[in-house]
Parts: C-alpha cells; sequence; structure tokens
C-alpha cells in the first residue's frame, strides 16, 4: 500500500514528558545509591507520596494522609490492584457503558459480572439516573465511574456523581473513580472529585490514576491509587504480592511532574481542544457517519452503523483501504458494535488527512 499508515488506535499522546519530568529521572539515575535500588525499605517513595496528596488537595479538593497512596508501576497494575481489594469471583459490579475496555479485561479475569448502565447519545451520553438504581443487586460490591469518560468523554456532573454516591452508601458498596482524564475538561465543563463531594463517599472511593495521559508518559508506567482507610490494609497486601512498584528514580519524575506548574498541562488541554473542535464536526459532516464534540478526554467517537458493518469489519477495511488505524467501538462494551473510537493523539495535519481518507473510504463502499 502507497499511503502512509496513521495509526489513530492508540491513546498515546504524540508529545514527550515535560523536560523537568526527564531531568527529576536523570538526576535521580545517576545519583544513584537508594534512587537506583529496592526503595520500599526507604523514604523515597514518601516524596512521590506528598506530591500526590498535594496535587489532589489543588486539584480535587480532597486533602489524603500520605498513606492513603500506593504507587503502581502503571494505572493498570493500580486498577487490578483496587479490583481485588473490593471484589472477589462472584460478585457484582455497577459500571457506564460503553467504558475503558481494562475495565472488561480485569474484571472478566476476576470473574466479576458488569452489570451495565447505557451512556446513551440521545441523552448526551449522560446516565439515567433512574437506571442507576436498578442495576445495583444484592451481589452488588462497587461502583465504577469512569470521569471524564472513556470513550464517550462523558464529565459526570456534580448531581449524576451524588446520586451514585448516595446509592453506594444506602446499599453499603465500594466507589471506584478512575480519574486518570480530569485535567481535560473543555467548554463550561467542571470536573468534580467524588471524594470531594461528602465524607460519606470518601471514606469507600478508591481513586485510580496514572501518568500516562497528563503528561504523556505512557511508557514510564507510572501510576497510583489512593484508597480510604478501611480498605487500605487489603489494598497494600495485594499490591505487595501482585502489583509490580515503579522503579525507584521514578518516584523523583513524579514528583516533579506533580510539582511542576501545570503549563505543560494547559498546552496539551488547549491542543486537544482544538483537535476536538475540527476532527468530530468533520467526521459528523461525512454522509453515513455520526460524531458529538465530547466535552472530556481526548477521544472520538463515532457511529458507523448506517454502513451495516460492526466495529472490527469497519476498522480492518479501513486500515486495508486507506492504512488508516481506528479503534473498534464493540471491545468498550458490549453493546457498542459500529462505533468507532479515535484518540486525537496526532497533529493536526494527520488528523486533516485522516478524515480525508475517511471521506474517501465511505463514498467508496
Amino acid at each position: 500500500m502507497s499511503k502512509e499508515k496513521i495509526v489513530l488506535s492508540v491513546g498515546d499522546p504524540d508529545v514527550e514528558a515535560p523536560s523537568y519530568v526527564f531531568d527529576a529521572a536523570i538526576e535521580k539515575m545517576r545519583e544513584g545509591g537508594e534512587w537506583t535500588h529496592y526503595g520500599f525499605q526507604t523514604d523515597k517513595p514518601k516524596v512521590f507520596r506528598d506530591a500526590v496528596v498535594n496535587y489532589y488537595k489543588r486539584f480535587g479538593g480532597v486533602t489524603y494522609p500520605d498513606s492513603a497512596v500506593i504507587p503502581s508501576a502503571g494505572s493498570s497494575a493500580a486498577l487490578y490492584v483496587a479490583l481485588r481489594t473490593i471484589l472477589d469471583p462472584g460478585d457484582e459490579i455497577l459500571m457506564f457503558e460503553p467504558t475503558y475496555r481494562g475495565h472488561f479485561n480485569i474484571l472478566n479475569g476476576l470473574g466479576v459480572k458488569q452489570n451495565l448502565v447505557q451512556l446513551e447519545r440521545e441523552n448526551k451520553y449522560h446516565p439515567n439516573l433512574d437506571d442507576i438504581a436498578e442495576a445495583i443487586t444484592p451481589k452488588t460490591k462497587a461502583v465504577l465511574v469512569c470521569n471524564p469518560n472513556n470513550p464517550t468523554g462523558t464529565v459526570f456532573t456534580e448531581k449524576e456523581l451524588r446520586a451514585i454516591g448516595d446509592l453506594a452508601v444506602d446499599h453499603d458498596i465500594g466507589i471506584y473513580s478512575d480519574e486518570i482524564y480530569l485535567h481535560f475538561v473543555y467548554d463550561d465543563k467542571k470536573f468534580v472529585s467524588t471524594a470531594n463531594l461528602s465524607e460519606e463517599y470518601a471514606k469507600r472511593t478508591i481513586n485510580i490514576m496514572s501518568f500516562s495521559k497528563t503528561f504523556s508518559m505512557t511508557g514510564w508506567r507510572l501510576g497510583y491509587i489512593i484508597v480510604p482507610e478501611m480498605y487500605e490494609v487489603k489494598a497494600k497486601k495485594i499490591a505487595g504480592m501482585a502489583a509490580p512498584r515503579p522503579p525507584t528514580f521514578l518516584y523523583a519524575a513524579g514528583a516533579a511532574a506533580l510539582n511542576g506548574d501545570f503549563k505543560y498541562v494547559d498546552e496539551r488541554v488547549n491542543a486537544y481542544d482544538e483537535r476536538r473542535k475540527y476532527f468530530c464536526p468533520a467526521v459528523d459532516s461525512i454522509d453515513g457517519l455520526t460524531c458529538d464534540v465530547f466535552e472530556g478526554s481526548f477521544y472520538a467517537w463515532f457511529d458507523a452503523k448506517s454502513t451495516g458493518m460492526g466495529s472490527q469489519e469497519f476498522t480492518d477495511k479501513l486500515a486495508e483501504d486507506e492504512n488508516l488505524m481506528f479503534s473498534p467501538g464493540h471491545t468498550f462494551g458490549p453493546g457498542q458494535d459500529g462505533m468507532v473510537r479515535v484518540p486525537l493523539c496526532q497533529p493536526m495535519p494527520l488528523l486533516k488527512e485522516g478524515i480525508v481518507r475517511l471521506e474517501r473510504f465511505m463514498k467508496n463502499l
């Protein structure tokens, strides 16, 4: 195929991490000593934990003890520890569909049934609050909220989060809050951290976080969870047995990122904002496709059902005909066949070329 491949299927930012993050990591590698050996018997992880505490106080409005922070080698490991902490095989969890496919992968491996509440386009991908209550059963042990949502970009409102939190309190279940995209919120939308709304919510909420998207550190493998006191002992036991710790020198890199001035993050938000304002309307203007401008995160989510193809067939044929790679939507929930996700993680010229190819592809069907 003569066309150059355009990969718009992976949420991997098209820039490097801030220079001061590199500098912090390199400095500690060169310093050596405790920074390049086992860190769990030193005070090095506390540097990182303190930075997380200050960060969440600044951006989430919540004050945590540093003991609540459990670092991990990436957010997938953090997610695994979080889910294992509350859930056992045969338990059920309330989730919103579509959602990050990694949630399904781990839960299926743990033998946990997912009770799914649909995020419908007709409701701008926000939940129907009545549906939430109906999805809870006696076996439900937790609810998982991805806010802002991957892939729909939904920024959950305070009213929605309070409804979820109240149900969690009433049914005595845990809350998972995947807040990885908290900085990527646009227009008049506002991110709200669930734990900031109520002490009752906070004492049952586990936050799941990553450096991959905010600081473009996908290959660094650095993440963490914040656990309330009621889950702390079990979470740390599971993390010690089943989840890899970050390299010791990366504690310094993570602290440098969180303690920075956040101009870098603001620039990334502006870049994704420009891309979404171009790409989503451009897709929506193509006959046979519908795509709304998303509220948060950095994914375009469009409907290709009119083609008569499922998500996998559509993306496979697009790759074959146009050398253009998108993510098949059916991996984000069992009811999402025919949907397609596009991470806007490439510069504008490639996004514009992607639209040219997508439009040509649709005309040739």
